[in-house]
């Protein structure tokens, strides 16, 4: 190892690793590893061929480390670190700039680390730089935005409560040893940011005041006394990733972050958080969702120190082995699981868990202790074998593929990971491998691992349940602090015990043998090409048949994909028959399972999914050394599948049981199904589907699955490293084993309703989780007309339209942490959505994203000419990226197939459509289309009411806003009046008021800080002065003309359907016929 190979580097100061990093054979990217004079360790990357650039910083501290009277901190400054900094006050200047340049980012707090990450247009970085620099030695903290960070932070909590996977892993944590920091609350929320300055300052909650009185200033001022004690530059890891050289990103790196303070903070590391008295316990845990599992969790000391030989690692191989004698097959064969996963997680820089979780049947909830028996028993067969030499071997040679072979990774999901990496205890040159392969197989740790570590005694258990049927539990049952959830604790019997440590006793429980999956020929035939082909060929196209194929031309990997894609009218022509697809959905891969394992071991992977849309698609990935005869085993066990009837039992409870979970998911993701039913031609709802349930057997399923593949329109897609030949003999194999006839022509193709012109509709549903306290509206707008004409006029309102949408009803209007937009393309019509979840009502979200609509035309009328030509370019470039790996460019000719369009230049003609467009043509689009007074545009929306009814709280009427406005005339504050009257019409609440112009407010310079302090302090004095005539609980108001769909099945019956997709390109094969190909 070379560990210690730095280099000084004297102007500017720096070190550089002077090894050579591993990378993988084909990895085109340059790598170097620098430390700069403040301790700050930076990964570059140059790819000369890359049109996105990326960069990550991740801080080594999270959320364990928050003071313990104020949990939730870390969190809130990941927050607040977006809203400005001293060199770039404008509180959305990052987000603004970055997706105005044609990217994202994002940042997530975990337990030891605080994560932040971008990508932009390659031509960008710098400026983007520039920016997310400053959050680390400048950030601006800006008392204005305490509020209502605080409120954002509290809204994702609420967004968290019933998401079990929330609960439970709260509930978890609080179990360790007391006073371990491992139990502390991640999130937080606005009780516990602000709960430490209420009981200093003696007040009892914050004040009306812009920065939130005394108890906003005091939490303001713990942050930045956290911030200055924690963000420290020798525990920050940065990854740069762009087309420049590495001298240039150094450069780049060197100037924006070496003023980045080194506080002299040593990277904190944790202690393990389980003692004697956590282990050897069971909790019986209720859940939000009908979901049953048993998870067991034994704690180990830190892992990536021991990243050559990676122990956990490799037990969890067998652990979570799905093949003959594999643990899973025995609980399987008993009807008491239905998935099984096992491995090391990695929980803090410290500790881990080694998890092994079963999702349980109703019979192996009530069998739990037999499950939990049968788990102890294949940890006594571990314990009792001496794990063979070849095995290991094996292993390795899976996992050294895995990392020679591995897909380039898009820039910004690559520079987030190996930010991380940085901190890792492993030697810089194996900073790209490290997590991936093995060196050297470690007997002494091996059985240390199995004999001590995951003995009995060490572990505990969580069985979650929704209601525990048939297990007998006395309780007493507790609440845990912060979600509420139920749960009691006990020992585990010294019966379970007793038998966990004696030898395994089951027979059919036995070691793997060798993978007969691990290929062996990795030969890749490189074409020489002036460019990368844009679309597939058709090789063959019969009635009811079509063969595309495309043979690598830039990724050179030995790898490849199959697509069958099978489209029959017996599929979803009904709610029983689309219920009986999902059936052999479910059963067929679990009939497979024990064959396809180790296939998938090997990255040989397949999928069997009902695409919601009508079409069964079986696709296959992997090496193309044995896909072909993969494909062909898996075709003949799907085409002759028998229906078992126990494994239809299983499933018919599986099934069921999801699509009642599917009643509580979040609020928005319900309106979204509610408007995707209303516009698609064929569709159910969840209540049609659990009505049929009753009336399904084994027999009829049979039935169906020989229904289903006996007529059908079959197209198969071959891409990556395979030649014609190749695709010819996947065609033979497929066609001769499915033995389809072909459908008529018309026959099962989709449409979507059409909306009339000139109506606004909204339907209202209430949401069936009682305890949801979130809203939600799902905000539609139906585009009709010439493609090649709204389309691109769509992608650029929509491009222009997201960050403002983003930055005013989230951040400034606080209408809660659910906020997003997006265009929708559908069959033969375009959509453009606004999706807001929030705590207030449902009518009156709706009126808040009426109001910026209406002011959003007073904003594109003003818009400077360079910056929408700014904004213009950025979404070209976007459409205009590179494609980063194989998975990517089969997706884009997936998606382009089934769509019926067969357009796989879309990106490069919208793009070149989008050059030409004026500021002009976009005015008079979103005047047509989306402007709410609009007599030409289509919309529906979709309210999602919770049950719970909150408190009240006040809004600012139109009187008020009126006075209010004469008051910033007499201040000599520049308005725009027709925007401030659109955004006053729907009566905003005053916190919303106070929001929006508080920034605005102090950005003017002619404004004294005395003045501004007045005009804010006057808002909520006028508004008690003029009080809405409607209501105080901003319940919101019916837009004239609006019509309310009661009855949204007979509503959609009363709809137009659009015509079916149609090809943009002539479908003619280059091959006649298909020759007799040799497999």
């Amino acid at each position: 190892m070379s560990s210690n190979a730095w280099t000084r580097v004297d102007s500017p100061a720096h070190h550089v690793f002077s090894t050579p990093i591993e990378k993988a054979e084909l990895d085109d990217r340059e790598y170097r590893v620098i430390r700069l004079e403040n301790g700050l360790q930076a990964l570059l990357i140059h790819d000369g061929t890359t049109d996105k650039a990326a960069a990550a910083m991740d801080v080594g501290v999270g959320h364990l480390s928050d003071p313990d009277d104020i949990p939730g901190l870390a969190h809130f400054c990941e927050h607040l670190l977006f809203l400005g900094t001293k060199a770039f006050p404008k509180e959305n200047e990052y987000s603004q700039y970055i997706k105005a340049h044609g990217g994202s980012s994002n940042a997530y707090t975990s337990t030891s680390n605080t994560c932040y990450y971008f990508s932009v247009g390659s031509s960008h970085l710098a400026g983007a730089l520039d920016r997310f620099s400053a959050f680390f030695h400048s950030p601006l903290f800006d008392p204005s935005c305490t509020v209502r960070e605080l409120n954002a932070v509290n809204s994702e909590h609420k967004k968290n409560a019933q998401s079990d996977l929330h609960r439970i892993w709260q509930l978890f944590k609080s179990q360790a040893v007391p006073g371990h920091c491992w139990s502390k609350f991640g999130t937080g929320n606005l009780e516990t940011l602000t709960q430490a300055a209420k009981a200093k300052t003696g007040e009892s909650s914050m004040s009306d005041e812009l920065d939130g009185g005394a108890v906003g200033r005091e939490t303001r001022r713990r942050l930045i006394e956290w911030w200055e004690r924690h963000y420290c530059a020798s525990i920050m890891g940065l990854v740069v990733l762009g087309r420049e050289s590495l001298d240039e990103l150094a450069t780049m790196t060197l100037e924006r972050f070496s003023t980045v303070p080194n506080r002299g903070v040593p990277l904190p590391v944790e202690t393990v958080p389980w003692g004697p008295e956590q282990q050897g316990k069971i909790m019986f845990v209720k859940t939000v969702m009908d979901v049953d599992t048993l998870e067991l969790s034994f704690p180990l000391p830190r892992q990536d120190t021991l990243y050559e030989s990676k122990p956990a690692t490799f037990l969890s191989h067998f652990i979570g082995h799905e093949g003959d004698g594999s643990l899973f097959a025995y609980l399987k064969e008993k009807g008491w699981v239905t998935q099984l996963w096992s491995g090391p997680q990695s929980s803090a820089r410290g500790f881990s868990f080694m998890k092994i979780n079963v999702k349980l049947t109703k019979s192996g909830l009530k069998h739990y202790k037999q499950v939990l028996a049968s788990i102890y028993s294949y940890l006594s067969l571990l314990r009792a074998t001496s794990l063979p030499r070849w095995n290991f071997e094996e292993f390795k040679a899976i996992k050294d593929m895995q990392f020679r072979f591995a897909q380039k990774a898009s820039p910004q999901s690559y520079v987030s990971r190996l930010s991380e990496y940085l901190s890792r205890p492993w030697p810089k040159e194996r900073l790209l491998s490290g997590p991936t392969r093995l060196w050297k197989y470690d007997e002494t740790l091996l059985r240390n691992m199995i004999e001590q570590l995951l003995a009995p005694e060490a572990g505990s258990a969580i069985l979650s349940s929704k209601d525990f049927q048939g297990v007998d539990l006395d309780g007493p049952w507790l609440k845990e602090k912060w979600y509420g959830t139920e749960y009691f604790i006990q020992s585990l019997e010294e019966e379970v015990l007793a038998q966990a440590r004696a030898p395994n006793s089951i027979d059919e429980l036995f070691l793997p043998g060798p993978n007969k999956f691990v290929p062996q020929n990795f030969d890749v035939v490189r074409t020489q090409v002036t460019e990368p082909a844009k679309a597939p060929t058709l090789l063959l196209k019969s009635e009811g048949f079509e063969l595309w194929h495309k043979k690598d031309d830039q990724f050179w990997l030995p790898k490849g994909y199959i697509g069958v894609y099978i489209r029959s009218s017996e599929a979803e022509s009904s709610a029983k028959q689309f219920l009986m697809t999902k059936f052999i959905e479910s059963l067929v891969p679990d009939a497979l399972s024990k064959y396809t394992y180790d296939a998938s071991l090997a990255d040989l992977d397949y999928t069997l999914a009902f695409s919601g849309e009508g079409e069964l698609l079986l696709q296959l990935n992997g090496y193309t050394d044995k896909l072909v005869p993969f494909l062909q085993y898996v075709l003949e066990r799907f085409k002759n599948h028998k229906v078992a009837e126990d494994r239809f039992q299983v499933y018919h409870a599986e099934l069921k049981q999801s699509y009642e979970n599917a009643q509580k998911k979040e609020p928005y993701n319900l309106a979204n199904d509610w408007v995707w039913y209303a516009l698609r031609n064929v569709a159910y709802t969840n209540e049609e589907l659990l009505a049929e349930f009753p009336h399904i057997t084994a027999a009829q399923v049979q039935d169906h699955l020989t229904q289903l593949l006996s007529r059908a329109r079959l197209t198969l897609v071959v891409n990556g490293n395979f030649e014609e030949k190749d695709a010819l003999a996947a065609a033979e194999i497929t066609r001769k084993t499915l033995g389809l006839r072909p459908l008529l022509p018309g026959e099962a193709l989709n449409r979507t309703m059409i909306l009339p012109i000139g109506q606004n509709f909204i339907h209202d549903h209430q949401l069936t989780n009682p305890k949801e306290t979130n809203n939600a509206v799902e905000y539609y707008l139906q585009i009709q007309g010439d493609p090649e004409k709204v389309h691109p006029q769509l992608l650029l309102l929509a491009h222009l339209i997201n960050e403002p949408a983003f930055s005013t009803l989230r951040t400034k209007e606080q209408l809660g942490y659910i906020v997003s937009s997006y265009s929708w393309p559908q069959v033969s019509v375009f959509g453009m959505v606004l999706q807001v979840q929030s705590e207030k009502p449902a009518l009156y979200v709706e009126n808040r994203i009426d109001a910026f609509l209406e002011s959003y035309a007073s904003t594109l009328r003003e818009m400077d000419q360079k910056v929408f030509e700014n904004q213009r370019q950025g979404l070209v470039n976007k459409l205009l990226e590179k494609l980063d790996n194989l998975d990517q460019e089969t997706s884009r000719f997936a998606f382009r197939i089934l769509d019926g369009t067969y357009d796989f230049t879309n990106r490069e003609k919208n793009a070149r459509r989008i050059e030409n467009l004026t500021l002009a043509d976009i005015i008079e689009f979103y005047t047509t289309f989306v402007h709410p007074e609009s007599q030409s545009r289509a919309k529906l929306s979709v309210h999602m009411h919770s049950q719970v009814k909150l408190g009240k709280s006040s809004n600012f009427s139109v009187a008020a806003s009126k006075v209010f406005l004469e008051r910033l005339k007499e201040a000599q504050v520049p308005v725009d009046e027709p925007q401030y009257h659109a955004l006053s019409k729907a009566e905003p609440s005053i916190d919303a008021v106070i929001g929006f112009w508080t920034p605005y407010l102090n950005s003017l310079p002619i404004l004294t800080p005395q003045k501004r302090e007045e005009l804010l302090g006057s808002i909520k004095t006028i508004a008690a002065e003029h009080p809405t005539q409607v209501n105080k609980d901003v319940s919101g108001v019916m837009r004239e003309g609006t019509v309310v769909v009661e009855d949204i099945a007979a509503f959609k019956r009363g709809l137009a359907m659009s015509k079916p997709a149609k090809p943009v390109m002539e479908l003619k094969p280059i091959l006649e016929s298909q020759p007799n190909p040799k497999l």
